[in-house]
């Protein structure tokens, strides 16, 4: 099953303008998948219940996860692009950062194992 033009906040019975947090989209998901399961509908309408009940774990995998539901928010328009990459971007380190942790570690590794040989000789 696809994303398509399903809004996974209508599908959980939620507000997206609102501070939605994850127990509230676990609480939503749990009372749906009560209703709607395949094995506790009846027979009549087990066809629509399976469809939704499809519909119901798509857009809580997807709300579940931090990463899923920011890129989600952002193809919805909920998230500003500017917002969305300049959030990634000021969380990751930039490379000459890495490159000078991994040479401090190097070094200081180097004249660790330089005492332990000095030691034993």
């Amino acid at each position: 099953m696809q994303r398509g033009n399903t809004n996974f906040y209508q599908v959980l019975c939620l507000d997206p303008v609102e501070n939605v947090g994850l127990d509230d989209i676990k609480k939503a998901y749990r009372s749906l998948v009560l209703r709607y399961h395949p094995d506790v509908c009846p027979a009549s309408s087990k066809d629509e219940s399976t469809k939704r009940f499809l519909e119901l774990q798509m857009a809580y995998e997807t709300l579940s996860d931090p990463i899923s539901r920011k890129q989600y928010d952002y193809e919805l328009g909920l998230v500003g692009a500017k917002n969305y990459f300049m959030e990634d971007r000021i969380s990751k380190f930039p490379r000459d950062v890495w490159e000078k942790q991994l040479d401090g570690l190097k070094k200081r590794s180097h004249a660790r194992m330089q005492r332990r040989q000095n030691m034993y000789r």
